[in-house]
């Protein structure tokens, strides 16, 4: 297939992007595709003029006749509130007030791409469910966003400015809908194309591949991507995130690790079902693990009144973990030693209320996360702003192992139990507080994986 070509940099009054359009030949050569184009100002990432309009664009309900499990699914997705998420509309505020000429673009880019390809002015909109947005703004991430894809985007990757420079590849409007079914079933209603792009990772580009300043802010893709083992052959995103069910249609739920749980979580509906299970596999914990040093096994022991618990935190996912905007997601160990009385002799990762913070000081805490820093030093909660940032990610499909020494005063011929969790949240307390704080009193905790074992003490 031949590749459009990227964006070709004008400088004339203003520096700009311009989407050329160009045809891909498919299946045979017996099929022509193009995309719409739209113009770019790179230096504000405002579209200058553009092919699309908003009511090329189906709205997702007109799917529904047809598609109602997919429509089912979509709607309890996180794709479908991309623009009304509360914690989403608050950030997206917060980067307007801060950065005027950039600030609307960037965020709407990849939360709401339909009013980002077509122009459309959102200037006073301070609401995702807004009833005078077109349907197609209001839905996120549509129907017909990935359903009129063409061609695979390029990664999103910005400066200082923080302005808006994706490219979509996208022939909305011509009532073709391509997909990833090699012999679609026809129609009266639009016709059906297939494209190998559709089984491939690639098109979660633009909007899971982001860097700012050079730093990975979102970059599931290339951590998946270079991952020899991975990129080469094996499981794409859709693999996991688009499970093929039971009759044979890909999940449209896309389940990752977000919940709308901001007015209490509904742990009977079948995305908080679809979440938990992809957690439940994505993260394995042991308590030995082969110490490098002395080519040994590890294990649980007793010595000269210590107690030697060694961890190993094995990371099952394609991608780091956590992944995404790891900045604002925490993966901790939960760690206690309990006696035969049910005293609490030992405690690690411990927190009581979900709301609690955890001390990223703490050296001894097996925590993951990405923490970003301003210009200061400071840690901050927006990347958009951040300077640095360190990286306490799991690598793709890695380990991280540690083993904690706990003296064991007058615990002479007691039963001790050890209790190990693998514990997530996928925003920290902090970053609410500052962007949605009535949330932090619904923010779940979701265990991924637990093991526990019993030992005499001599």
């Amino acid at each position: 297939m031949k590749l459009i070509n990227r964006l070709t940099l004008i400088t004339l009054l203003l520096v700009f992007f311009s989407c050329e359009e160009k045809e891909n030949i498919i299946d045979g050569g017996n099929y022509y595709l193009s995309h719409k184009e739209y113009t770019l100002d790179s230096l504000s990432g405002n579209i200058i003029n553009s092919d699309i309009i908003t009511e090329d664009f189906q709205s997702a309900e007109e799917c529904m006749e047809c598609h109602l499990e997919h429509y089912q699914e979509w709607s309890s997705s996180f794709h479908a509130s991309s623009f009304s998420d509360p914690v989403f509309m608050s950030m997206w505020s917060s980067e307007k007030d801060h950065r005027p000429l950039t600030g609307v673009n960037y965020c709407v880019q990849c939360h709401a791409p339909a009013a980002f390809v077509s122009g459309y002015d959102l200037d006073g909109v301070q609401s995702g469910d807004d009833a005078s947005l077109p349907d197609i703004i209001r839905e996120g991430v549509s129907c017909d966003i990935c359903h009129t894809m063409v061609s695979k985007s390029p990664s999103v990757h910005t400066q200082d400015h923080v302005a808006a420079v994706a490219q979509y590849y996208i022939n909305p409007g011509e009532n073709i809908k391509y997909g990833s079914i090699e012999s679609p079933d026809t129609n009266s209603y639009h016709e059906s194309l297939y494209l190998p792009l559709f089984n491939s990772s690639s098109s979660c580009k633009p909007c899971h591949n982001q860097s700012i300043r050079g730093m990975p802010i979102e970059m599931t893709f290339s951590e998946w991507d270079e991952h020899p083992g991975l990129s080469m052959a094996g499981p794409s995103c859709q693999s996991c995130h688009m499970k093929k069910q039971a009759d044979g249609h890909s999940s449209h739920y896309f389940a990752g690790v977000d919940l709308l749980f901001y007015n209490g979580l509904d742990e009977s509906s079948d995305q908080y079902k679809e979440v938990i299970n992809l957690l439940n596999e994505s993260v394995n914990i042991d308590f030995e693990y082969l110490n490098p040093q002395t080519g040994m096994l590890d294990s649980v022991r007793i010595e000269n009144d210590s107690l030697f618990i060694p961890i190993s935190i094995n990371n099952l996912t394609g991608h780091k973990l956590p992944s995404g905007t790891s900045f604002s997601r925490e993966a901790w160990l939960e760690l206690l030693v309990i006696n035969s009385t049910n005293d609490t002799i030992y405690q690690k990762g411990l927190v009581v209320n979900s709301s609690d913070t955890l001390d990223y000081n703490d050296e001894s805490l097996m925590l993951y996360t990405t923490i970003l820093y301003d210009e200061r030093g400071e840690i901050i909660h927006e990347a958009s702003n951040a300077f640095s940032y360190h990286d306490r990610t799991l690598r793709t499909l890695f380990y991280d192992t540690k083993t904690y020494s706990i003296y064991l005063e007058e615990q002479t011929n007691q039963e001790l139990l050890i209790k190990a969790r693998m514990l997530f949240r996928s925003f920290k307390p902090q970053m609410l507080d500052q962007f949605h704080p009535e949330a932090n009193s619904f923010l779940p905790i979701i265990q991924m994986d637990a093991d526990s074992l019993t030992l005499i003490s001599p």
